[in-house]
């Protein structure tokens, strides 16, 4: 056997120990989510008689609007243990209803360590309808080892607040920073050939600018006043505090904490905000004496899970024909077919076709939890809610946490805008972006040249941007500016003047937007599904559907076995959001480039 035959029988042999070893993994990996999914079959949720027991409600994540597909790879699972988790809005706002006309319920218990990430107005909800069981005679016992904003919240409205004597409440209010960038591109030879129209657009400053403008801070202050403002009366009045109180907390922490010798535990319960301080083992004791023990010794609660599955058995199915499709668009808007979690100019269109050829869809409520993204993609979504109206139908746009930017062309068309008074919205203005590192590349010697048979060159990222493309590309943007201006003043009865004065970019909050004309009434989704029933003559004889994007599903499948979300952990979830806005911007694929998208409307 000469040399060559020996070398290709080992690359042979070779080949077929690398297939057999991919092969033993492949097969371990489908061995694993095969038991995966038969111990879920017989772990899951299941009918408990909840007589006598306490809820315990104990989010594995934040809560959210619609749960978002993992887009992310897979194997993620395998390498770092676990993929995002969240609670859906719509099915802990059930729950709560239902609790607060079950007489089986005794207590709630609220175990809220890992929501940090919860908007505001998904907090307001959740909070009135806590207050809803409250007031049904219910006792709520909020029980953690550190209390954030989003968690202390939800646990001002318990009867009693239980902490950890190792834990703390962090309160700082609303805050809003960025990194800017403008001295490193400068430096970096990087430029930035910026399009926008509107004065408040300051999306893109963090890249032409080394601090806030004036215009931005005054914007950003001004929205986050209200819902800090909304927060502190919330708290204040839950916990029979002075608002005045509630304030001092943050801006005399330091104070506080000297006067208790760093005794975070100490702190909080002296000024109020926690009336017990109880170790776990302390807090386990005390629980066992008030909600009282099984034959087994366990004890008397049910999960939210099992009680909200129990209940769902029970409840006599709505038979009737009339339908009302609640489609929630969240996430920022892109172009194409989208999963969930991000609205896709033809996913989310789709869903609103679907609905209305649908003979027995009466109303449709769009719920609107984004800051906008690709302004093609809005106007798509636009399009097919406006010829849904032309079947007839009513359509009530309801707002979640933000509806700015895209998020308010697409809420523009329907019949009436409902918002929260914590709602961020407005933001009605346009931008392009389009660096160009030329400059960068001959700091070190490379250069690059080209050729074309027009004088027109598209954009291409190693050559100086081309002064015909670049005045043509202003010119589109600041006809969508006037697009979105036109269209909204078509939509709200206000003129193009009218509605110029309150656009340019500016952020608004729910209350505020009310008042300049953007929202037609202040109300939770629920309200605004009664709304809609209203409008369409069906209010006693309506059922409700849920419409949602086909999601890949080998990624739902890993995502349904994760670990708990680690939310909790505070500066990670701080280091995260400072590049929010990066990672935003990355995924932006409008196809030419021009974006109608709130990044301003990032806080916290």
């Amino acid at each position: 056997m000469n040399e060559k035959s020996k070398l290709a029988n080992f690359w042979d042999m070779l080949t077929n120990v690398k297939s057999f070893i991919g092969n033993l993994i492949f097969l371990g990996v489908l061995l694993f989510l095969f038991s995966l999914i038969i111990g879920s079959l017989f772990s899951g949720s299941k009918n408990i008689d909840p007589k006598g027991k306490t809820l315990v409600f104990n989010p594995k994540g934040p809560i959210v609007e619609q749960i978002s597909a993992n887009s992310g790879d897979p194997l993620d699972l395998f390498v770092y243990g676990s993929l995002p988790q969240s609670e859906l809005a719509r099915d802990v706002l059930e729950m709560f209803e239902s609790v607060s006309n079950d007489d089986r319920i005794n207590q709630v218990l609220l175990r809220l360590d890992n929501i940090p990430g919860t908007g505001q107005t998904v907090l307001y909800d959740v909070g009135q309808a806590l207050q809803k069981v409250k007031d049904s005679g219910k006792q709520i016992i909020a029980v953690s080892d550190y209390y954030q904003e989003s968690s202390y919240y939800l646990a001002s409205f318990a009867d009693e607040i239980i902490l950890n004597p190792g834990g703390g409440v962090l309160i700082d209010g609303y805050h809003r920073s960025r990194l800017y960038y403008k001295s490193f591109i400068e430096k970096s030879k990087i430029t930035i050939n910026l399009f926008r129209v509107g004065k408040y657009k300051s999306a893109m400053e963090p890249y032409i600018r080394d601090s806030m403008s004036e215009a931005d801070k005054e914007a950003a202050l001004s929205y986050m006043t209200d819902l800090w403002n909304s927060w502190k009366n919330i708290v204040a009045k839950n916990r029979n505090l002075e608002i005045s109180q509630i304030q001092d907390y943050p801006d005399k922490l330091d104070e506080f904490y000297s006067q208790e010798n760093g005794n975070g535990s100490e702190v909080a319960l002296n000024l109020g905000l926690v009336d017990k301080i109880l170790s776990r083992v302390e807090t386990r004791q005390y629980l066992k004496e008030l909600i009282g023990e099984d034959d087994s010794e366990e004890l008397m609660e049910i999960s939210s899970s099992d009680y909200l599955a129990t209940v769902r058995s029970e409840r006599e199915t709505n038979k009737s024909k009339n339908k009302i499709a609640v489609i929630v668009a969240s996430g920022t808007i892109l172009d194409g077919y989208q999963q969930a979690g991000m609205i896709g100019g033809d996913s989310t269109a789709n869903l609103i076709k679907e609905a209305h050829e649908d003979e027995n869809t009466k109303a449709i409520v769009l719920r609107v939890d984004s800051g906008g993204g690709s302004a093609f993609a809005s106007e798509v979504i636009r399009e097919e809610i406006e010829f849904a109206k032309t079947k007839g139908i009513k359509i009530i746009a309801s707002m979640g946490n933000v509806a700015a930017s895209g998020g308010y062309w697409i809420s523009a068309a329907a019949d009436e805008i409902w918002a929260s008074h914590d709602t961020i919205t407005g933001s009605i203005g346009i931008f392009g972006l389009f660096p160009t590192i030329d400059k960068t590349l001959k700091e070190v010697g490379i250069s690059s040249d080209s050729v074309g048979t027009t004088n027109l060159a598209t954009p291409d990222p190693f050559e100086e941007l081309n002064t015909i493309y670049g005045k043509a590309l202003q010119s589109e943007i600041e006809h969508g500016y006037r697009q979105f201006i036109e269209l909204v003043a078509d939509s709200r009865n206000m003129s193009y003047d009218d509605v110029d004065s309150i656009a340019q970019g500016r952020v608004w909050s729910g209350e505020d937007a009310i008042e300049i004309g953007l929202v037609d009434s202040l109300g939770n989704l629920k309200e605004a599904i009664n709304r809609a029933a209203e409008l369409a003559e069906i209010e006693n004889d309506y059922a409700l559907t849920y419409p949602e994007i086909k999601s890949n599903w080998q990624i739902e499948l890993l995502a349904s076995f994760t670990a708990k979300n680690k939310n909790s952990n505070l500066f990670k979830y701080k280091l995260t959001n400072q590049f929010t806005d990066l990672l935003e911007l990355k995924n932006l694929n409008d196809p030419k480039g021009i974006y109608t998208k709130c990044l301003d409307c990032l806080i916290k």
